[in-house]
């Protein structure tokens, strides 16, 4: 029998119907930040990667292999995934203008509240990014949530004082790796490296910020209450997100990563042309070639290899919380959520990090789901090509857990897309981003052709280049990186692209703003849009 609920009952927000489920699952939702494709796909990495917590959690779940992210940024990503709807946010908060929205408001409502109120008991470890206040509602006034997109390394207390009862101090670094400024003469931005040894001895890993919210983790679910009441955590780790802290111990894989490790192809088509695309692209990546952006191929390998063995360290951090989970009993009982808010350039196109652009790169996510042994059946295939977006996690989690909001999702459950449901026309996956460290507002679709062929469309409001790629067919994640818009034997391609991003952006009021301009833009395309004054 359903029971009509709110999120706060004294003043009915959030109205949400609750059917309470036969069988009522643990949840463990994992976010990691700013993964690149390779780390999780098929692709080139596979061979040298070693990730056994993550590779057991996809053989016992389902990994959706093309998965996308709402926004290539923390804060619009992250409010997207929360709430399951697009959001308002287009900018993280350090570099916002003065009234652009930068965190969600009180109004907001994100899942975990939801949860809550229907009887889990919710906490939290890590980063938010979103806003304090939110989290408070969602984990109670014990939660901690840092909102910045930096690692709180030298002012976390309860880390500092972690470190001390290992009998370590703060962290400082023996090996570090920055890239070049923009006048290419000086010392550009500090991504981390590999940190000093104390005492005499290497750092442990025990001793890392990711190992440290692992523990934290683990604690947070010894000290919940007896009985059957199921819990949902979050955690929320800032890693591999650079700057990289690489402990000590790890030279071995170190080494194994670098005899394997090639220049990505799409640092070589650069470097091959004096590190110019050869092929035409929108300014914003040249803008952030002069400072974010790598030259030197020895920094450009220890950028991967940091960047991998990051990586590394959480997968082994994860191991510890997994391996309670299973001494607790309640490893087949939880449904285990894993993804990424974003993706990384990892040094192709001679990029590295994020940007306000919208490439495959930083798009693609991995999101694997394990299901807890009451849901097995809802998610019956280890592997789902079909394209999905991290909006849909929200829904995912309230229809497992029998809740159905009244406010409207903008995703769908995942359980329903496994199944082979198709995705309704209303609800398509597109991504935006305004600004990063440049602004550069633009949107993207995903659209997919009869013969099979997938390609991400990416309309640049403010540059004459648009971009098309054509998505790996494996659904590996990989995607070519050259921009097909301006090839001809791509025009079909491409005038597809243009009708079906505007068709979608038609389908609802929140994209007018993008909506005038492409049909301005793209007139010879989509024809005369006649009077546009919109006078009723």
């Amino acid at each position: 029998m359903e029971k009509r609920s709110y999120v706060d009952h004294l003043t009915a927000r959030a109205p949400f119907d609750h059917k309470e489920p036969e069988e009522k699952s643990n949840i463990l939702f994992v976010t990691t930040d700013m993964v690149p494709p390779e780390f999780w796909d098929d692709g080139r990495f596979a061979a040298v990667r070693s990730t056994p917590a993550l590779d057991e959690l996809r053989q016992d779940g389902v990994t959706f292999t093309n998965a996308f992210a709402t926004a290539p940024v923390c804060s619009p990503s992250r409010a997207a995934f929360l709430t399951g709807r697009h959001s308002y946010i287009m900018t993280n908060s350090e570099r916002g203008h003065d009234g652009h929205e930068m965190h969600l408001r009180d109004t907001d409502t994100i899942f975990p509240e939801y949860l809550s109120v229907a009887g889990y008991h919710t906490r939290h470890v890590g980063k938010s990014h979103v806003g304090r206040h939110k989290f408070m509602d969602a984990f109670g006034e014990n939660d901690s949530p840092w909102d910045r997109w930096s690692p709180p390394w030298f002012d976390d207390d309860a880390y500092l004082s972690y470190l001390r009862d290992l009998g370590l101090g703060p962290i400082s670094f023996e090996r570090e790796i920055y890239g070049v400024s923009a006048t290419g003469t000086g010392q550009g931005n500090f991504y981390g490296g590999w940190i000093a040894g104390q005492n005499g001895k290497p750092f442990p890993i025990e001793g890392t910020y990711p190992w440290y919210l692992a523990e934290r983790a683990i604690k947070t679910l010894q000290s919940r209450p007896a009985g059957k009441k199921p819990f949902y955590l979050e955690l929320d780790f800032f890693a591999p997100h650079q700057p990289f802290a690489i402990p000590g111990g790890m030279a071995e894989r170190e080494l194994a990563i670098r005899k394997a490790l090639s220049d990505p192809a799409g640092y070589t088509a650069l470097t091959e042309n004096g590190f110019a695309a050869p092929w035409e692209e929108p300014r914003v990546y040249r803008l952030y070639r002069k400072n974010w952006g790598l030259t030197d191929p020895a920094t450009v390998r220890d950028y991967m290899t940091a960047n991998l063995l990051q990586y590394e360290v959480i997968d082994r951090a994860l191991d510890r919380l997994f391996s309670f989970l299973r001494e607790e009993g309640v490893y087949d009982e939880t449904t285990i959520i894993y993804t990424a808010d974003h993706g990384e350039m990892n040094c192709n196109l001679a990029l590295l990090d994020k940007g306000a652009f919208l490439n495959p790169h930083v798009l693609r996510v991995p999101l694997t789901l394990k299901p807890s042994a009451s849901h097995r059946a809802l998610f019956g295939q280890p592997v789902c090509p079909a394209t999905v977006s991290l909006i849909d996690i929200a829904p995912t989690v309230c229809a497992l857990a029998g809740i159905t909001p009244a406010d409207r999702f903008d995703g769908v459950p995942l359980q329903d897309t496994a199944a082979g449901v198709p995705r309704p026309a209303e609800k398509p996956m597109i991504s935006e981003v305004w600004s990063h460290v440049i602004p550069n507002p633009c949107v993207a679709t995903v659209i997919e052709r009869e013969d099979g062929d997938r390609y991400l469309f990416s309309f640049n409001i403010c540059d004459d280049v648009s971009e098309l790629y054509r998505l790996d067919p494996e659904g590996r994640g990989a995607g070519e990186l050259e921009n097909l818009f301006t090839r001809e034997e791509y025009a079909a391609v491409r005038d597809v692209a243009i009708r079906t991003l505007t068709s979608r952006l038609a389908g609802d009021e929140r994209w007018k703003g993008y909506l005038a301009y492409a049909q301005l833009v793209f007139a010879d395309t989509l024809g005369d849009a006649g009077d546009m004054q919109k006078f009723q």
